[in-house]
Order: C-alpha cells, then sequence, then structure tokens
C-alpha cells in the first residue's frame, strides 16, 4: 500500500502574482510562460484547485475514497463535519508581486449566512482562518495599529478631516480623549472605507509635500497600483508588517488584512471565503466587511506567530484553530524522524533534495516537490532539504 505519493498540484494565474522569471509557484512546477502572472499553488482537495496523484492520474479526493479509512483517518471528517473524503486544510504557495485585497474571512457561523445569502460570491458555509509564513521577505497589512499611531497618521491628513464626524475630528486635535479604543477605531474605519474621495485627497498632498512619512511612501507605491482606489486610506489604520523568512501571521476571522510583495507558504481551513474592501477588481462588499471586522488595536508584532521548537530540526507553527498546523523541517545531511499524525500530511519541499520514508513507502524528494502522507505513520526524512509539511490537530 502507497503510504506516499507525489502530487500533480494547481496553479492560479491571478493578475497581482509575479512573472514566471522570478515567481516560486512557477518555478514549483516548472512553468515558464512569459505572458502569465503565477500568484498560487494549490496543494489539497478544494474543489476550484484540486491535486491529481501524480503516478495514477487520479484527483487526490477520489484516490482518498477508495480507501477513507487508512488515507483520511477518522480526526478530519470529525473537524470538516463531512465524509466526502475532503481535507479539512489547504497548503499554498503565494508568489505576490502586487498589492492583493484588502480582505476579511468570516467565521464559520457567519460563513453559512453568507453562503445562504450570496452564495455567487461565498462559495461554501466554511471558515477560512490562515496563515502565512515567509520564504522570502514578506509584507503586508495586517490588524489595526496601536490607536496612538493612528492618531499620528490622521493629524497629518489633515486634507481629511472636512469629511469626518466632529467627534472623531475632536479626538484626532487630541480635544477629546479616546474612551474605547475599539469603538473608536471602528468608527474612524467606518468613516474612511466609506469616504469615495480619501485616496484624491491624499495623493493631492503628497504631490506637493517634501515631508513624507514611511506610511506616505508606502501608500504612494500602492497608489500607483492601485490608483484610485479607496482601500489605500487603511494604509494609515492597520500595521505595515514585514516578514522575514521563517517568520509567521496568523490571521483569525475578522481580521482585516492585505498582502503586499514576497513569497510565502500559507496555509488555510479549506475555503474560498473572502469579504474584500479594496485592492481587487473582484467583488467588493463594504457593508458586510465593516459589520463583521475586528478593529482591535495592537502593535505589529502582535500580529506574528512564532513557531515552537521540536528539536534542532523542526519548527511547528500551530494556530488556535483544529483545522490546521504547519511544520517545517530542515534536514542538514541528516536523518530526521517525525512522529506519526493523526491526519494526512501534505509536505512540500521548498529547499534541496532528499528522501521522504515510511516503513512500507519512499519517495526521492527535490526543490518543488509535493507529496500526499497517510495518516499513523512514521515519516524519515533525510537529505539536505527543508520541507514545509501541514495537517490537522487532533
Amino acid at each position: 500500500m502507497d503510504q506516499i505519493v507525489k502530487l500533480c498540484c494547481s496553479v492560479q494565474n491571478y493578475a497581482w502574482g509575479k512573472p514566471a522569471s522570478n515567481s516560486l509557484v512557477a518555478e514549483f512546477t516548472n512553468n515558464s510562460k512569459k505572458t502569465e502572472r503565477f500568484a498560487e499553488l494549490w496543494m489539497g482537495t478544494h474543489p476550484r484547485g484540486h491535486s491529481v496523484v501524480k503516478k495514477t492520474k487520479q484527483d487526490l479526493k477520489n484516490w482518498i475514497l477508495e480507501d477513507t479509512s487508512t488515507r483520511l483517518g477518522s480526526l478530519c471528517p470529525t473537524i470538516s463535519g463531512n465524509k466526502s473524503g475532503d481535507l479539512p486544510f489547504l497548503l499554498k504557495i503565494l508568489s505576490v508581486d502586487k498589492a492583493l485585497s484588502l480582505q476579511v474571512h468570516p467565521t464559520k457561523e457567519h460563513a453559512a449566512v453568507l453562503h445562504s445569502r450570496s452564495p455567487q460570491h461565498y462559495p461554501d458555509p466554511n471558515h477560512k482562518p490562515e496563515m502565512a509564513i515567509a520564504l522570502t521577505v514578506f509584507e503586508g497589512l495586517c490588524g489595526f495599529r496601536p490607536v496612538e499611531e493612528i492618531l499620528e497618521n490622521m493629524k497629518r491628513h489633515s486634507e481629511l478631516h472636512p469629511y469626518l464626524s466632529h467627534d472623531i475630528v475632536e479626538v484626532i486635535n487630541k480635544a477629546t480623549p479616546v474612551s474605547d479604543e475599539t469603538s473608536f477605531v471602528k468608527k474612524l474605519f467606518t468613516e474612511l472605507i466609506t469616504m469615495n474621495s480619501s485616496a484624491a485627497l491624499i495623493m493631492k498632498k503628497l504631490k506637493i509635500s517634501s515631508d513624507m512619512s514611511p506610511s506616505d511612501k508606502l501608500f504612494k507605491r500602492i497608489h500607483a497600483q492601485h490608483p484610485g482606489d479607496g482601500g489605500l486610506v487603511c494604509i494609515y489604520l492597520l500595521n505595515h508588517v514585514v516578514l522575514q523568512p521563517g517568520e509567521c501571521m496568523f490571521l483569525g476571522a475578522n481580521k482585516v488584512h492585505a498582502y503586499f510583495s514576497g513569497d510565502c507558504v500559507e496555509c488555510m481551513a479549506s475555503s474560498d471565503n473572502v469579504v474584500r474592501a479594496g485592492l481587487t477588481p473582484k467583488f467588493i462588499d463594504v457593508d458586510t466587511l465593516v459589520d463583521m471586522v475586528d478593529c482591535t488595536p495592537g502593535t505589529a508584532d502582535s500580529q506574528k506567530l512564532p513557531p515552537t521548537s521540536l528539536g534542532d530540526e523542526v519548527r511547528s507553527y500551530v494556530p488556535p484553530v483544529k483545522d490546521f498546523a504547519v511544520d517545517r523541517v530542515r534536514c542538514d545531511r541528516k536523518t530526521v524522524t517525525l512522529p506519526s499524525k493523526a491526519s494526512p500530511q501534505i509536505m512540500l519541499c521548498t529547499e534541496g533534495s532528499g528522501s521522504v520514508a515510511t516503513d512500507q513507502s519512499a519517495e526521492g524528494v527535490v526543490r518543488g516537490d509535493v507529496m500526499f502522507v497517510v495518516p499513523g505513520v512514521v515519516v524519515r526524512v533525510s537529505g539536505d532539504l527543508t520541507l514545509f509539511s501541514a495537517y490537522s490537530q487532533d
């Protein structure tokens, strides 16, 4: 019985992706089409981008359904709530060249409501918590800044004040203290994200300004990609998070975020529910996003999810959801033994070469290879390589 099988995985070509010449997605799939942008590589059973078992040419889901007790196990159906052969998690590679989608993801309960109301925009009833682990320097926006930073940014941009309510301006000018920070941020965010003229007003000022803050410079950079977009003003409200390779940020339900540049491993619950408010040509649902967004302020560092060290070779990124976790395994010409998981694993080799083996199966691996490993088996990883393993938590 095959306990390890190699996979062919789905590529998503979005306008914000990188050209083939410097996209990890293109490199990992040996694709060199100069006319395409390579944005995402999807590894899993999601219907919009399911993986295929390389040896048998079967959809991964159909291959799993041939022997669900062995290939899926009992944990995944309890998390996903069905026995359809689907994995509860989806692993991705992202290669980001241009800013994409100011967005949030719903809770599972809210996802069911959105799906029932607008299935054309919200295609499933599942939540979509996710985390991004940087492979290169990776940057984006995540969560609201501390209130003092927001106030300083808003004070610098007095051109917006005539379009804000009097009590908001009073707080900005320090005439009134902030009694409830989250409520204040929510009201300010709501007024700014629904203000059609904010980007034009800010750009008019920046064109004649010789004193630009880091946020101003970031605004001008992203404005060149999305001129006039109403979501650009959030650069002054949200944390600019820059991850170094190996660093991670977790994006729970209702956490507003956007990605700007870099390559990362992304793992999430298997869903495609995205509520957007800007920086995209896709469907925008500002009213829904404003209703659901978590406006709790915090620092950029507080958005990061530090890994747990499991010996010298393994770093484990464990979010506060059962749907997924990710281990990063680094072998330096040695063998690393990984304990069995109650869930299947999807493994991706991002650097080097070597082998992945169980007692009954073995596969040679090189950079870009993707494998499915059945639950309940001890895995031995050998060689000089780095791989990421995604699985559900028991």
